[in-house]
């Protein structure tokens, strides 16, 4: 670029930062009168208070919590402005109206920001214009505004990096945001949270973010940007759909707690509260909450099929989707779930025994026993003539109702199933109810007694998608009737196989009418991208960003390996995060307490908290990524089975800059 040019980038900068500093100014001073007013208001009812009646007490709190809210709004917008300030935009488009031939620039950044001129000082990056700058080179293009499509040329794209209120650089270019954005900012070092990507959007990436679609699934190889997309596209949902969409009614299904706490600056850092998270061992230990039993997490399972492989089929059939159609042709054909009614009495109605038993026992027979208690309940809602459904009475009346069943455990009628198919019940080692087994048990229930259906939540995102069963997905369309996202990577799924036909069988359960796909990873370098690959015989689409070869290292014993990997950590200071990642959790332990020269080295578990170099099993670390991974003890004794090859897999492709293999003897077949 020209100095001018440059010169003139500079000029707009200082104007956008003066605007800041100006809408600053003017807010600081609103924040200064409205606690003030809310001083003086708090101190007028504080006085007064023993004077007031009932209806003015209720009035003057209403006040004082509008007042409240007010504030707490202008010192959000504050924070924005004042983060906005740091770096107020990173692209620019020149677009020339096909219709009206008026050329304008628009700069896009992570907020909108306007003065009184027409046109926006800068584009908030959902803006329907800012679709130019992900999908389009330069040349002919359109986007879709609310008055309608508008098409034109861009004349001339710009890209920017603006740190600390500081252009660093700034440069034209003709592609979408490809080699210089965004080689600079996949070859910088992660931290312990995860980052926006608004500055990096690729067009597949963006594609799926405004996709106008109810039911959103998407298959994405590992590194291609799932969760971020999924986080993006909440974030667009909230810009674009603000009436529609608050952030309490969205919650995201994630893997566990550390990935939630990984996840949760996203939203925040484009200007959005945080969602609700939850993860599915969440749900159901508030709906088996009567079982005498505590449930397995994902991560013991994982940890115990590891430890003993011999469990693996058994696992993967109650995973498929010939268990989930046994399931329900046992329930149908076998389960009969004894109703004992009596005669209830609402004020003057009465409803007689024998009146209730006709309606379960033959008028609803066709229906689940679930099914036909609601019903009832909504017979007796009409009995007593209650023109509009009340929410709170018809619950107590269900109440009222499932006491009549006779009673049945779940977990018995479970074991019966499987004492059916050939299968046995069995509680874990440490005497929990099986990961495995919780879906299949949370269907038995959903079948008799009913599951809480989630009416709060308007919009669901379902990360990890490959780690839940037919079941499962059966249970969550019947908990969530909502518009929903859902990800994930049959690859990077552990203790099955999920063949790509089967995609469309999930596809069509959730009510999806495509697969959308994700075939390039950015996440690591081409040289670890293609050391993971070839462990599951893949091919990914990689960018082309080279780094160190992986390393693979032996040692005759333990005690050579561990110093290798105390000296390859305190030789990484350039790195933010490093992780060593171990098979199961008892290795894990191990090679903690080995390793005593590493003074910040902290051992993470399913309850722990990411910190800047981590030891941890294979099962907590999907979803996560690190500057430097090592994995230790990777022998031909220690990784040799299905499972072990893709716990394998999915450590080596947390890595983002180096990768690293360390073991005592052989190193197993999977990576020779």
């Amino acid at each position: 670029m020209e100095d001018v040019e440059i010169n003139k980038e500079k000029d707009y900068l200082n104007n956008v930062l003066n605007e800041i500093d100006t809408q600053m100014l003017s807010i600081n001073k609103l924040i200064d009168k409205l606690e003030k007013e809310m001083h003086e208001l708090t101190h007028h009812f504080s006085d007064q208070y023993y004077f007031l009646d009932d209806e003015e007490t209720v009035s003057g709190g209403d006040e004082l919590d509008d007042a409240e809210r007010t504030i707490n709004e202008t010192k959000n917008k504050y924070y924005r402005l004042k983060k906005q300030k740091l770096s107020p935009y990173f692209g620019k488009i020149t677009f020339k109206d096909k219709k009206t031939k008026e050329t304008d620039n628009f700069y896009i950044g992570t907020f909108n920001l306007t003065n009184n001129t027409e046109i926006p000082l800068v584009c908030d990056w959902r803006a329907p214009v800012s679709s130019l700058f992900y999908d389009y080179e330069v040349g002919e293009a359109k986007y879709m505004a609310p008055m309608g499509e508008i098409c034109g040329e861009i004349l001339n794209k710009r890209q920017f990096k603006i740190k600390n209120s500081n252009m660093e650089y700034c440069f034209d270019t003709n592609l979408t945001i490809q080699d210089e954005i965004l080689q600079k900012e996949l070859a910088n070092n992660t931290n312990q949270k995860m980052k926006n990507i608004v500055s990096t959007i690729q067009k597949e990436q963006n594609t799926i973010i405004r996709d106008s679609s109810k039911i959103l699934f998407v298959q994405g190889v590992a590194g291609s940007g799932k969760t971020s997309i999924a986080l993006h596209r909440v974030a667009y949902l909230l810009y674009k759909y603000r009436e529609k969409y608050k952030s309490k009614d969205i919650l995201i299904i994630s893997p566990n707690q550390i990935f939630s706490d990984y996840i949760s600056t996203v939203l925040p850092s484009l200007g959005e509260e945080n969602i609700q998270s939850m993860s599915f061992y969440d749900i159901a230990k508030d709906e088996l909450v009567s079982l005498t039993n505590d449930l397995q997490v994902r991560e013991e399972e994982l940890d115990e099929l590891a430890e003993n492989p011999q469990r693996l089929n058994e696992v993967a059939y109650k995973n498929c989707f010939d268990f989930c159609e046994s399931l329900k042709t046992y329930l149908k054909t076998y389960v009969n779930v004894g109703f004992n009614a009596h005669d209830l009495s609402f004020g003057d109605i009465k409803i007689k025994k024998e009146e209730l038993e006709d309606l379960y026992n033959k008028k609803y027979i066709d229906k689940t026993p679930a099914i036909r208690v609601g019903w009832i309940a909504d017979y007796i809602m009409d009995k007593l003539d209650m023109k509009e459904h009340n929410e709170d009475l018809y619950n107590r009346i269900k109440k009222v109702l499932l006491p009549m069943f006779i009673q049945n455990s779940l977990v018995e009628i479970y074991a019966d199933f499987l004492d059916k198919i050939g299968m046995k019940f069995s509680f874990s080692s440490n005497n929990k109810i099986r990961n495995e087994d919780i879906a299949p048990i949370l269907y038995i229930k959903n079948y008799i007694l009913g599951i809480t259906k989630y009416k709060n939540i308007k919009y669901l995102v379902i990360d990890e998608m490959q780690d839940y069963s037919p079941l499962h997905y059966e249970l969550l369309n019947e908990m969530f009737n909502c518009e929903k996202t859902v990800l994930g990577d049959i690859y990077q799924c552990l203790e099955k196989i999920i063949e790509e036909k089967e995609l469309d069988k999930y596809a069509h359960m959730l009510n999806a009418k495509e697969i959308l796909k994700l075939n390039k990873t950015y996440r690591s370098t081409y040289e670890i991208v293609e050391f993971a690959d070839k462990i599951k015989g893949l091919n990914s689409n990689k960018v082309d960003r080279h780094g160190e070869e992986v390393c693979v290292k032996t040692f005759v014993n333990i005690e050579n390996e561990v110093k290798y990997i105390e000296n390859l950590i305190k030789s990484a200071e350039n790195f933010e995060t490093i992780a060593i990642i171990c098979k199961t959790k008892s290795q894990a332990e191990l090679y903690y307490s080995y390793i005593n020269t590493i003074q910040d080295l902290k051992l993470l578990d399913e309850n722990g908290e990411i910190s800047k170099i981590m030891i941890m099993p294979a099962s907590v670390c999907k979803g996560l990524e690190f500057d430097m991974v090592i994995l230790p003890n990777v022998s031909s004794q220690n990784y040799n089975n299905f499972l072990d090859k893709n716990l394998l897999y999915v450590s080596c492709t947390r890595a983002l800059h180096k990768l690293c293999l360390t073991s005592c003897g052989d190193v197993c077949k999977f990576v020779k």
